[in-house]
């Protein structure tokens, strides 16, 4: 910047020679006309900089509110057929997390007294499970043409709240030789863990619903809780009543109210105090807010 100055100030003397060369000259630029281009210069490189407005820091965005951990449903696994194939299942769902099995020396017990032949069958033991034991989902593995290198493994999934049949899913045995029983166990365990995959995708679309299984004051008491990952402060919504809509599957009734889980009882039990809503009734299901 300096430099431009000083060659501006020549630029001046210079013209100024050239002024005092033609004074007789009218066109030519006079003395006068040189100091003021002069002082001109010299304050436009003097003035002081305006300086640059600051932007104010733009507000960061919102993070969205997280989401409320999933309720673990709990869930019954029997045998069909008697193949052998309920137990390992069980086990596999089990260590993939995400769900609470029933106890199944328990059901596999109950099972053998029940007749599970039909679908109808199937249904009406699942509503029992779920009114005697709080199940959520029933599923009823079978391998209907044996265990045998491509044959199918079946596993039935039942809503226990209605007794319906969600969804049928299937895998085939891995090929192994038929003769070679040493590959017949590894076999038959990644045909489990493959049809495991499948039963899970379709439990977690599942909607959870609990039961209030007991009403004393402003106390509501559900048949779930800590082993279901609820947490003091959940919303649950109250409905009374539902049915099974076919080829959907169950769908609640009318919303009577809202708790808010507020401790806990037991392993696997909680109470609730009441947000809105009046006259909750024992048997009146619950669902994630």
């Amino acid at each position: 910047m300096r430099t431009a100055f000083l060659l501006m100030i020549l630029s001046f003397v210079f013209l100024a020679g050239c002024a005092g060369k033609g004074a007789g000259t009218s066109s030519s630029p006079g003395p006068e006309y040189v100091k003021e281009g002069y002082e001109a210069a010299k304050s436009s490189m003097t003035e002081t900089p305006v300086p640059k407005q600051k932007q104010a820091p733009m507000a960061a965005a919102p993070l969205p509110a997280p989401a409320a951990p999933v309720i673990k449903s709990r869930v019954a696994v029997l045998d069909v057929g008697k193949t052998g194939l309920a137990g390992p299942f069980a086990e596999i769902l089990k260590k993939s997390g995400g769900v609470l099995l029933l106890d199944q020396s328990q059901v596999s017990l109950l099972g053998r007294y029940a007749a599970l032949a039909t679908p109808a069958e199937r249904s009406a033991f699942s509503t029992r499970l779920q009114e005697d034991y709080g199940a959520n989902r029933v599923l009823f593995v079978s391998a209907p043409e044996g265990i045998a290198p491509g044959k199918m493994v079946r596993a039935e999934i039942y809503d226990a709240m209605g007794g319906g049949l969600v969804r049928t899913v299937e895998s085939a045995i891995t090929l192994y030789p038929a003769n070679d029983q040493a590959s017949r166990d590894p076999a038959v365990s990644a045909t489990l863990m493959r049809l495991a995959d499948q039963t899970r995708e379709v439990l977690s679309l599942l909607p959870w619903y609990g039961k209030v299984v007991a009403v004393e004051g402003d106390r509501v008491y559900i048949n779930a809780g800590k082993e279901s990952d609820l947490k003091t402060g959940r919303l649950l919504k109250v409905f009374r009543g539902g049915k099974v809509v076919p080829g959907l599957g169950f769908a609640p009734g009318k919303m009577v109210g809202v708790v808010e889980i507020a401790g806990f009882v037991g392993i696997n039990g909680s109470y609730g105090v009441v947000r809105e809503g009046a006259g909750i009734q024992a048997s009146d299901l619950v669902a994630a807010e």
